[in-house]
């Protein structure tokens, strides 16, 4: 898949329960001490976003907003996720 493709999904909409296992999944797997795992994260995030020429600002901005999506008066899917982080990695 090539690069365009990939910032053309990115900006559009994504199948909720795939970001929702997602998600879990890479709280789950990063399994060094808080300090490490955050900045870890974030490491990988930057260095992906720059290897897709994708702006980070702009990708964390339309994923606050995609958070709305995921949060409705149905589902608590963001307080979920952030409850498992706060498990997985504030609680070390």
């Amino acid at each position: 898949m090539d690069n365009q493709t990939i910032r053309d999904q990115v900006a559009g909409s994504l199948p909720q329960h795939e970001l929702r296992q997602a998600a879990f999944a890479v709280i789950s797997r990063t399994q060094n001490t808080p300090s490490i795992q955050v900045v870890a994260m974030a490491t990988a995030l930057l260095a992906t976003c720059k290897a897709l020429d994708i702006d980070v600002r702009s990708l964390l901005e339309t994923t606050e907003r995609r958070i709305n999506d995921l949060d409705g008066p149905f589902t608590t899917t963001f307080a979920a996720i952030t409850e498992y982080a706060r498990g997985e990695i504030g609680n070390r």
